[in-house]
């Protein structure tokens, strides 16, 4: 069909005869190396669903701090109110394997927490910093601080559901440190709303005062 003369078709034959094997030698490795990505990419998520769970478990700690011993009665007084709980830790210096082989949406995720974490550190260094602080708002320091720590602990605790609905791990020890995280804003909640609920019953009160007063 070709005309091929007999030197172009034993040249032709013995490129096929060195080819195929090298061709059959690229595909298995290009298949151990996704089986390898693939182990690798479990083996990393099943350790970092169990560092994020106890990061989480830590936020709900300090999202709970409300500033004093809580097997005593709570102060009159904000001025004796002061963090009792250290802020979290985020480390996966303990972690092994090949970061190379997670997403780079993952790690990017990963690396956001100590971001969130200094920005939390950041807003309040800020609030304690300005010149019109003072010890007597040590309560909304303490509520902002609870309140900034709960909504990292539940951010981070949706990405360890990703991880656990990507690796097909239901199970969670029975233990939930996301049901505390939730708690904790309602209750933070019913703290601003009443706080909220004051200020307008002292703003209505100083009204009427007002308009008692003879001219």
């Amino acid at each position: 069909m070709f005309n091929l003369n007999p030197a172009m078709l034993g040249f032709l034959g013995g490129a096929v005869a060195i080819g195929f094997p090298l061709l059959f030698n690229l595909l298995k490795e290009i298949a151990f190396d996704r089986k390898k990505m693939t182990v690798e990419r479990n083996y990393i998520g099943v350790q970092l669903v169990f560092i994020l769970d106890k990061f989480v478990s830590e936020c709900a700690e300090v999202s709970w701090d409300r500033g004093f011993d809580e097997t005593y009665q709570e102060p009159d007084s904000p001025e004796c109110l002061s963090p009792r709980v250290e802020p979290p830790i985020f480390d996966m210096s303990t972690v092994r394997g090949e970061y190379k082989y997670l997403e780079p949406a993952l790690i990017y995720k990963l690396q956001s927490i100590d971001i969130e974490l200094l920005k939390i550190k950041q807003e309040l260094q800020e609030m304690t910093s300005d010149p019109n602080f003072g010890p007597e708002f040590m309560d909304r320091y303490i509520l902002l601080r609870r309140e900034r720590y709960a909504d990292l602990g539940l951010h981070v605790d949706q990405l360890s559901e990703d991880i656990r609905g990507k690796l097909k791990i239901d199970s969670d020890h029975g233990w939930k440190p996301k049901d505390s995280l939730l708690k904790s804003k309602k209750h933070i909640l019913r703290i601003k709303s009443k706080s909220a609920f004051n200020k307008k019953l002292k703003k209505a009160e100083r009204m009427m005062h007002s308009k008692q007063q003879p001219f």
